[in-house]
C-alpha cells in the first residue's frame, strides 16, 4: 500500500512538473516580430469598427491588398493590451499554451493509464515546442487543432458528442488564423484512412461514417464564414510561392536550439519501430505528415508533437505492458527512474529561470526602441528604410509619423529582390531610396567587413548620422525638414559602425573636439549605450581628459553582457596617466583574464608591478 502511495505521489509530481514546464517556457516578454503589426491592425479595428483589408502602413506599397485572416486575433490582443498592457498579453500567452497542452494531456489519457509515462512524454513535447511560445495567432490554432485531435480520438472510442462541436470551433478558428486549413485536412485524412481500414480489415467494425461526413460538411461550411470566404482557408497555398525562404520560422530545425526536438524525434522513431505492428495507421500517417512539415519548417514542430505524442505514449505503453512481469519492471527501479526524470525536468527549469536572459525586455530580441524615442523626440517624420524584423515594431511605435519600407506582413519576392541589394549598398541604392521618398534610415550595425548601406550613407554628402546606440544607427537625409536635427546631432567624423574601438591620438584637437561634441550630444539620448559611452571616452582620452574617459569606460561596462579586454586596458591606461598604479594593475589583470595572449597588456603589467615594488 505504501509503495503504491509513493508511486502515485511521484506520478502527480511528474504531471505538475510537465505543466510547470509549459508555464515557465511560455512566461516570456512580448517579442514576436509580427505581433506589433497585429496590434496596429487591432487598433484600426477598434478605432474604425471595420476589418483592415488594405495594408496602409508601408511606404513601399501603401495600398497592399490584405487578406487579413487574423483579424479576430488582432481585435482580441489589442483589446487586452489596451486594458492591461503587456501583463495581459503575457497572461494570454501562458493561458493558451497551458490550455493547448492540457488538451494534449486529455488525449494522451485516452490511450494510456500510465500517468508517469504521459507526463514525461508531455514534458518532452513541451520542451521540443518551446521555441514557438511567443504570442502569435498560431497559439489559438494550437488550441483549436488539439480540440479536433481530442474529438477524433473520442470518436474512435464511440464518444461522438465532442465531434459535433468541431464546426463551432471552426467558426472561431477561420477568423483567427489561416492554419484553419489543418481543420479541413486533418478530418479528411482521418475519414479516408478510417474508411480504408474498414475495407482492408473486413472483420473489424467500421466507424460510423455518416455522422462523421455530416460533421465534416458542417466544418467545411463553417470555414467559409469569414470576411474573405475561401481565400482565408487556402491563403497559405496562395502565398506559398511567394514565401521568402530566409524567414526564420520557415527554416529547418537545426542547431542546439532544437536539441529537445531531435530527442523527441528519436523517441518517436524508436517507439514506433519496436511497436510497429500495433501502431494505429491513422495516427501514424498523420504523425509522419506533420514530421515532414516540422523538418521542413520549425514552425511545424508543435504540430508534429501534438499528433505524435499519443502515438509515442501508446507505443511505449504497449512495450511496458509486455515487460510488466520482467525483473526490469521492479517497483523500486520504476520509482528511481521516475525520480530521475523529475530531477531532470527540475534541472532544466532551474537552468531556464536562473538564466540572466530569462524574462528580459522583448525576450532578448533586439529592437530599436531608444532610436525610435530619439526620432520622435526630435519631431522627425517620413519614410524609413529599415531592417526587415523591425518593420512591425516601427509601425506599432511610430506610425503614422514613420512609414517603414518593409515588415513581416509582406511575403512578395519583389520586395526581397529589391531589399537585399539595397541593404548591401549595391549600386543604385540612391534610386531606390528616392523612388519611395525615403528620408530616414534605421539600421543595424554591419556584421562583417563586406559593404553595407550604412557605409554608403556615412560617406554620402546627402545623408548624416544623427544617432547611435547599442542596437541601431539613425541616418537622416539632408533637407530643410531635417536641418536643425542634423546641425545639432550630425556626425560625419567618426563612424561608430567601423571605428568603434579606434583611438584618435595624433588627430588635431579641433577634429577631436568636434567629434566629442557630437558624441556628447548623442549621449544625452543614448544614456544606456556602451557604444556611445566608449566613443565619447575615446575622444576624452585623446584630449587627455583621463578622469572623464575612465568614468565613461566604467559606465560602459554596466551595459555590456560581459567584460571587454580592450575596455579594461583603456581603463588601465587612464588610471596610469592619473597616477593610480593600484587601479592600473587591477584593470590590467582583468584585461589579461579575458585576453591572456595580449602581449601589450602583459608588458604594461610588468612595468606597473615594477613601479609599485619600487
Amino acid at each position: 500500500m505504501l509503495k503504491n502511495f509513493h508511486q502515485a505521489v511521484i506520478d502527480r509530481m511528474l504531471l505538475c512538473a510537465a505543466f510547470l514546464t509549459a508555464a515557465v517556457y511560455s512566461l516570456r516578454r512580448m517579442s514576436d516580430t509580427d505581433l506589433w503589426g497585429h496590434l496596429k491592425c487591432g487598433e484600426y479595428f477598434w478605432q474604425h469598427g471595420a476589418i483592415l483589408k488594405t495594408y496602409l502602413f508601408n511606404c513601399s506599397w501603401p495600398d497592399f491588398p490584405y487578406i487579413n485572416h487574423e483579424w479576430l486575433f488582432q481585435a482580441v490582443i489589442y483589446g487586452i493590451q489596451a486594458a492591461s498592457g503587456e501583463a495581459g498579453l503575457v497572461a494570454l500567452q501562458v493561458l493558451l499554451v497551458v490550455i493547448a497542452f492540457f488538451l494534449l494531456y486529455k488525449t494522451l489519457r485516452l490511450v494510456s493509464d500510465n500517468l508517469a509515462l504521459v507526463s514525461i512524454v508531455l514534458a518532452l513535447g513541451i520542451m521540443a515546442s518551446s521555441h514557438r511560445f511567443s504570442l502569435r495567432p498560431q497559439h489559438f490554432s494550437y488550441v483549436f487543432l488539439l480540440y479536433f485531435l481530442y474529438s477524433l480520438y473520442q470518436y474512435q472510442r464511440g464518444a461522438r458528442i465532442y465531434a459535433w462541436f468541431m464546426p463551432l470551433v471552426m467558426l472561431l478558428w477561420v477568423n483567427m488564423h489561416a492554419e484553419c486549413l489543418w481543420g479541413i485536412m486533418v478530418p479528411a485524412v482521418f475519414i479516408a484512412v478510417e474508411y480504408g481500414k474498414s475495407l482492408w480489415s473486413k472483420g473489424r467494425p467500421a466507424l460510423p461514417m455518416k455522422p462523421l461526413l455530416i460533421i465534416y460538411g458542417l466544418i467545411a461550411a463553417a470555414s467559409l464564414v469569414n470576411p474573405f470566404t475561401y481565400k482565408t482557408v487556402f491563403w497559405p497555398l496562395f502565398v506559398m510561392r511567394e514565401q521568402f525562404g530566409g524567414v526564420e520560422e520557415l527554416l529547418p530545425p537545426l542547431g542546439v536550439k532544437y536539441l529537445f526536438f531531435w530527442i523527441y524525434v528519436a523517441v518517436f522513431a524508436a517507439s514506433s519501430a519496436v511497436n510497429l505492428k500495433r501502431v494505429d495507421a491513422t495516427w501514424l500517417m498523420l504523425s509522419l505528415a506533420f514530421a515532414v512539415v516540422a523538418l521542413t519548417a520549425n514552425r511545424g514542430v508543435p504540430h508534429f508533437v501534438f499528433f505524435s505524442a499519443p502515438v509515442i505514449v501508446a507505443n511505449l505503453d504497449g512495450v511496458f505492458s509486455r515487460y510488466a512481469k520482467s525483473a526490469l519492471h521492479h517497483p523500486r527501479r520504476i520509482f528511481v527512474l521516475k525520480l530521475a526524470f523529475l530531477i531532470l525536468i527540475g534541472s532544466v527549469l532551474a537552468a531556464v529561470v536562473t538564466s540572466p536572459r530569462y524574462f528580459n525586455r522583448y525576450d532578448n530580441v533586439s529592437y530599436p526602441g531608444d532610436a525610435l524615442a530619439f526620432i520622435k523626440s526630435q519631431g522627425v517624420r517620413g519614410n524609413v528604410i529599415n531592417e526587415h524584423l523591425w518593420g512591425g515594431f516601427i509601425i506599432w511605435q511610430a506610425y503614422p509619423r514613420l512609414r517603414p519600407y518593409i515588415d513581416g506582413r509582406f511575403f512578395h519576392k519583389k520586395f526581397y529582390e529589391e531589399f537585399f541589394p539595397l541593404l548591401a549598398g549595391n549600386p543604385g541604392w540612391e534610386k531606390v531610396l528616392s523612388k519611395y521618398d525615403i528620408t530616414i534610415a534605421l539600421l543595424r550595425y554591419a556584421e562583417s567587413d563586406t559593404g553595407r548601406l550604412n557605409d554608403r550613407l556615412f560617406v554620402s554628402p546627402d545623408w548624416r548620422l544623427v544617432y547611435w546606440d547599442d542596437e541601431a544607427l539613425v541616418y537622416l537625409k539632408v533637407s530643410d525638414a531635417n536641418r536643425k536635427v542634423i546641425e545639432q546631432f550630425g556626425n560625419n567624423l567618426v563612424n561608430p559602425d567601423r571605428q568603434f574601438l579606434t583611438g584618435y591620438e595624433g588627430r588635431p584637437d579641433v577634429f577631436i573636439g568636434s567629434a566629442q561634441r557630437a558624441f556628447d550630444s548623442n549621449l544625452r539620448f543614448a544614456v544606456r549605450s556602451y557604444k556611445a559611452l566608449i566613443l565619447s571616452a575615446n575622444a576624452d582620452f585623446a584630449l587627455r581628459d583621463y578622469a572623464s574617459a575612465l568614468k565613461k569606460y566604467e559606465d560602459s561596462l554596466r551595459y555590456m553582457d560581459a567584460g571587454n579586454a580592450w575596455v579594461y586596458f583603456r581603463m588601465a591606461e587612464c588610471s596610469r596617466n592619473i597616477g593610480d598604479l593600484a587601479a592600473t594593475e587591477q584593470y590590467l589583470q582583468k584585461s589579461l583574464s579575458l585576453a591572456p595572449d595580449a602581449d601589450i597588456v602583459r608588458q604594461m603589467l610588468r612595468e606597473v608591478q615594477f613601479l609599485r615594488r619600487r
